[in-house]
């Protein structure tokens, strides 16, 4: 019997015809609709070029237009803290000229009564003192009028004093001198020392340091070069020139606050430390001159007893002779010399001492006076000269700096602008 073709397929254990395999896919042939693209290599960030260049243009200007506007208010309050360490110095030397004139107004005054004879009147010489100590007054007054009150007190015991002084050169007598002598010691100086003193605690605390801002204004220097490397890298252009000037600009900038930042300082500190410790030398050195000169008149007027005037006077050369050590004049401690060994002549002569000898004994001190009063005069020339001249510096570098950061926002905003402009 003849199998049928319908046997073979279905007879156990044979394999009938196979199948048409599938066609194989050719290189290169065309895909399906339904089939999926591969998936694109993905970068660092799966954010667009543009929207990278966007996003720093935008951070740039923010960033550079923020130092544009902070770095000069901080420059601005630098400048303030110049100018509060001259005002300071300047009071303090007004002060300082106040007391060493009322203590020399003392010594002008017992010397005057000294070279004056039996129906003379004394020489009014210490009223140029008085009136310099009190056009000094005036002129702290105006300088500060915080202090008007305290300045006020002293106004009040320097006229008290004055009025005394006035009444001893008058009568000539012992007791009335006297009573000056303690009411400047005791009233107008302790008052004059405390307002010195204050003026000297807001020198020393003034001026602090602001290297601060350095690294403030590193903040856009370093977000452009950021900037710079990260476009570089999206756009395959190194050179940015937008991105270049501005980056130029900001390390201008830099520079320019580094360096006046740096001048502040070092102009604070020479005031803080030479500056006041010239002017505190030569007020020390007045006052002391002073005080040995009025202890020698009340010595030779018999005001006080010569042994605890001797212990004044000695006191008080001593104190002279280390204040112009820190001047370092050799000419002034010569005059320093002649003016204690003439004093001792004085002492050793017979009562009342010749005016001759008076005279000779009055050169060494009128010498270290004026000298005295010139260096007080220049040292506070000097610092004024200095820190004003430095706060005007300041103040027109802030202004440049703020035009510099400006420029350097505009430069790196037209500098992407023109990447952006290729990626869109």
């Amino acid at each position: 019997m003849t199998n049928s073709p319908a046997s073979a397929w279905n007879r156990p254990g044979t394999t009938g015809f196979a199948a048409p395999a599938a066609p194989k896919a050719r290189r290169g042939a065309q895909l399906s609709p339904t089939q999926q693209a591969p998936a694109p290599a993905k970068s660092g960030t799966n954010m667009p070029t543009s929207s990278v260049i966007a996003w720093w243009r935008v951070v740039l200007v923010i960033v550079c237009l923020a130092a544009a506007v902070i770095t000069p208010l901080m420059l601005d309050q630098n400048r303030q803290s110049v100018e509060r360490v001259n005002a300071a110095t300047q009071q303090m030397l007004r002060l300082e000229t106040v007391r060493s004139d009322l203590l020399g107004a003392e010594a002008a005054s017992t010397q005057a009564l000294l070279m004056t004879t039996d129906g003379q009147s004394p020489n009014a010489g210490y009223l140029g003192l008085v009136d310099s100590a009190a056009a000094e007054l005036i002129a702290a007054a105006a300088a500060s009028p915080a202090d008007s009150a305290s300045l006020q007190d002293i106004n009040t015991a320097m006229s008290r004093y004055v009025a005394q002084l006035a009444v001893a050169m008058h009568t000539g007598g012992q007791p009335d001198m006297l009573v000056a002598s303690q009411q400047l010691a005791d009233d107008v100086l302790p008052l004059l020392d405390a307002q010195i003193a204050q003026q000297t605690s807001i020198l020393e605390s003034s001026g602090g340091n602001q290297q601060w801002l350095i690294a403030l204004l590193a903040v856009p220097l370093l977000l452009l070069a950021a900037a710079s490397i990260v476009i570089a890298r999206r756009t395959r252009r190194v050179f940015n020139l937008g991105l270049v000037l501005a980056f130029a600009g900001a390390v201008a900038s830099g520079v320019i606050v580094t360096q006046l930042v740096t001048t502040s300082a070092a102009s604070i500190s020479a005031v803080q430390t030479s500056g006041v410790s010239r002017a505190t030398a030569v007020a020390q050195a007045y006052g002391a001159v002073t005080e040995a000169k009025a202890a020698e008149g009340r010595i030779l007027l018999g005001i006080t007893d010569p042994a605890s005037g001797a212990q004044t006077y000695s006191d008080a050369t001593g104190r002279a002779d280390q204040a112009l050590s820190v001047l370092g004049d050799s000419q002034a401690a010569d005059q320093l010399t002649q003016m204690i060994s003439t004093h001792e002549q004085l002492m050793a002569a017979p009562e009342p001492p010749s005016s001759e000898l008076v005279a000779s004994a009055q050169a060494p001190y009128d010498w270290l006076i004026d000298w005295l009063t010139e260096q007080s005069s220049s040292i506070g020339q000097e610092v004024d000269a200095d820190l004003s001249g430095h706060a005007e510096t300041v103040e027109n570098l802030a202004v440049l700096v703020a035009g510099i950061m400006v420029f350097a926002a505009v430069s790196s905003a037209v500098g992407l602008s023109g990447s952006l402009r290729r990626y869109r």
